[in-house]
């Protein structure tokens, strides 16, 4: 009976009224007849689906992986060695001479590609596994030894087999999903083809293939599993190359053994390393616009070390090729500024691109240049390269390219020949012999310009405290230089002698001191207060090495007086409180710098 059919007692109302709690029941019962009629309704309208308790605790439970059985391991196993006992008995053929030596290396390869075919049809995945180890098992070793050992195979032919093997081994790898044997594959294929560039002296050939499988590997694995697979196959390329290019520079000339070595294809070889992985990267960052990976960068070094630096010493070990290296070097450069160019906005995901292309065409510009152009004619260009980046470093508010901006400056300044001519100024017993070149005045004055457009500039103190030692390096290249132009006129008008000549190196190198602890104090945006010190000490160890041992009285007395007055003076400048800085009212807003 439900509560709806609680009926309270009947009284008769004569007698005595209702109470409180009868009303009260009453009330109650009508509020659970009501919800009942609720629930009923719902219960019509969708159904609860009831299941057993045992069913909800299975569900909970996950599948066991299933895992082959031993008996169908040892069954695939021997299925492998019945294979593997059918290339043994064509090997059998062979030794009898039943059947000649070029029909049974064919014959082998028949038979081993039949297996790697019959593994893309195989049911199971397991089933096509075995396949593949056995054709691989079969294919490889018969290609080293028929060119080892029998010599039946060219160099040439070999290394053409044994990447149309792999390409073989890789699609049934790839099309089956096996990952192990597509690794098997490749780390065969990679040792086998060292094992016979060692043995029959051949290099060529079998790094084709390396570069190949480096560069194809690559493209493969990109967006799938099993990236790793692009480390061996690239270290290998690499290695390939160096063993070539050290033996095309190798002193005395090519051995004899390797005579077939020319250094224009070792050059050619080295710089198709380069380049193939180089327009890859390239290509992928520009493509997807995904921030450049580690083995990306490991990578670019290696064929900078390798493949650039490879042929560049085949080409100053023989004399050939600097042109072509030159060339490569240069259009690299370009490429890398090109592909920097889409990744200029600064922003997050796409700020190691930018630096990752700029520095490479740094380097490969400084690389090339000097290999393609005179000396005379590269610091020229690498002066107003490097003002050029300046201004676009103050004008794009970019840290890296004040670097390079600076090391283009300096790379103008050691062609130009002016470091060279600087470092005699001040360290060559005879002095400054020669005039500075028009082109060194040149790139003297291209660092002094770098100095003033900073200057014009006036980045925010933030920026300019990340940019500080760059342009510390720039002021200490222009000092050095501007005294070295002052040595050189000293010694034009007096009597020069060692003596007389280390006074005047004092003089000078004293007058530097107190400007720069002036202009320290009025330029504070340089902070060139921090070169004073180090050049007090330089002074004072010139001095005692140099004036001491090679001075009269008179040059002592010049030097002591010049010297003193540079210890009385520059440290007054320093102490003098330093000059806020202008407000920048009328320069544009800038952005933060990011390198």
């Amino acid at each position: 009976m439900s509560a709806a059919e609680v009926v309270p007692p009947q009284r008769d109302s004569r007698d005595s009224p209702s109470s409180p709690l009868e009303s009260r029941l009453a009330s109650l019962a009508e509020a659970v007849s009501r919800l009942e009629a609720r629930v009923a309704d719902l219960e019509v309208a969708r159904p609860v689906q009831k299941f057993p308790l045992e069913t909800v605790l299975s569900s909970g439970r996950t599948a066991p992986a299933t895992l082959p059985s031993p008996v169908r391991i040892m069954g695939l196993i021997g299925r492998v060695c019945l294979i593997l006992g059918g290339a043994t008995f064509i090997r059998s053929l062979v030794d009898a001479h039943t059947l000649p030596q070029g029909w049974g290396v064919a014959l082998g390869l028949a038979y081993a590609t039949t297996w790697a075919l019959l593994a893309l049809r195989a049911r199971q995945p397991l089933d096509a596994a075995f396949h593949a180890l056995a054709s691989i098992l079969i294919s490889f070793p018969l290609i080293v030894e028929s060119t080892v050992r029998f010599g039946i195979l060219e160099p040439s032919l070999a290394a053409l087999l044994l990447l149309l093997v792999t390409c073989l081994q890789g699609a049934v790898a790839w099309r089956r999903d096996l990952g192990a044997i597509l690794w098997i594959a490749s780390l065969t294929a990679l040792g086998s083809g060292l094992a016979m560039m060692a043995m029959v002296r051949a290099i060529e050939p079998f790094l084709a293939v390396f570069l190949i499988l480096g560069v194809a590997t690559y493209w493969l694995t990109e967006g799938r599993r099993w990236q790793g697979l692009r480390w061996p196959a690239a270290l290998v390329a690499d290695l390939g190359v160096l063993i070539l290019t050290s033996l095309a520079a190798w002193p005395g000339g090519i051995p004899e053994t390797y005579r077939s070595i020319t250094p224009g294809r070792a050059i050619a070889f080295a710089l198709a390393l380069a380049l193939l992985y180089l327009i890859s990267f390239s290509w992928r960052l520009l493509r997807q616009r995904s921030p450049v990976n580690g083995f990306e960068i490991a990578q670019t070094g290696l064929i900078l070390l390798v493949g650039f630096g490879g042929a560049l010493r085949v080409a100053v070990a023989t004399g050939s090729g600097m042109g072509l290296l030159g060339v490569g070097c240069s259009l690299a450069g370009l490429g890398c500024y090109a592909a920097a160019i889409p990744f200029a906005e600064d922003r997050e995901e796409t700020r190691a691109n930018f630096r990752f292309f700029t520095f490479l065409a740094l380097v490969y510009l400084l690389l090339g240049g000097p290999v393609l152009l005179p000396l005379g004619v590269f610091a020229p260009l690498a002066c107003a390269l490097g003002l050029v980046v300046m201004l676009a470093a103050l004008r794009w508010q970019r840290t890296l390219f004040v670097l390079q901006s600076t090391l283009y400056l300096l790379a103008a300044a050691m062609a130009s020949g002016l470091a060279t001519w600087t470092a005699k100024a001040y360290l060559s017993p005879a002095g400054p012999v020669a005039a500075l070149t028009p082109v060194g005045f040149l790139s003297l004055a291209g660092l002094a310009g770098a100095l003033a457009l900073f200057l014009l500039r006036r980045p925010s103190e933030a920026i300019t405290s990340q940019v500080r030692p760059l342009v510390l390096v720039l002021g200490a290249a222009t000092t050095a230089g501007g005294g070295a132009l002052l040595i050189q006129a000293g010694s034009r008008f007096l009597p020069l002698d060692p003596g007389a000549l280390a006074a005047i190196r004092t003089g000078v190198l004293s007058a530097l001191a107190i400007l720069l602890a002036a202009w320290g104090r009025k330029l504070p945006v340089l902070q060139l207060r921090w070169l004073v010190y180090p050049l007090l000490m330089v002074t004072a160890l010139k001095f005692l090495f140099e004036d001491v041992a090679v001075g009269r009285p008179l040059t002592l007395f010049l030097g002591f007086m010049c010297y003193g007055a540079t210890l009385m003076l520059a440290p007054r400048f320093l102490k003098a409180p330093v000059p806020a800085a202008p407000p920048q009212d009328n320069a544009p807003h800038q952005p933060e710098v990011h390198p």
